[in-house]
């Protein structure tokens, strides 16, 4: 399972999540990322963090929230489990997309510091 929890900015409440991302020379990053059911993609990255852990270059790709995008490749600890996913480059807070949460229970409590898991359907 991953766990997280509810965070306030102001009147606005962000679900967010733990990962580890681990790069090309097996470095890795503590990554705390807003879980967002609008990005349809795995993950997205800071470019700084993206330099920072290493990770390799895939390729360019066209999305809604952005121009040219680089699309990093990189094993992820999803729940005790690595997984492989791709990383989009961008300019802002990371994101956990639907991609990541395809057959998993997504569950939020949306109170101030209120419970985030997402676990396998089993």
């Amino acid at each position: 399972m991953v766990a997280g929890r509810v965070i306030a900015h102001g009147a606005s409440l962000q679900p967010v999540a733990e990962v580890f991302v681990y790069g090309q020379s097996n470095t890795r990053a503590r990554v705390q990322a807003v879980v967002d059911t609008g990005f349809t993609q795995h993950l997205t990255l800071p470019v700084g963090a993206i330099t920072t852990s290493n990770l390799e270059f895939a390729f360019k790709e066209m999305l809604t929230m952005a121009n040219d995008n680089d699309v990093y490749t990189a094993s992820i600890d999803w729940g005790g489990r690595k997984r492989q996913v791709e990383i989009h480059a961008t300019e802002g807070d990371p994101l956990i997309g639907m991609a990541m949460l395809r057959d998993h229970d997504l569950h939020v409590r949306v109170v101030p510091e209120g419970p985030v898991s997402i676990a396998p359907i089993a």
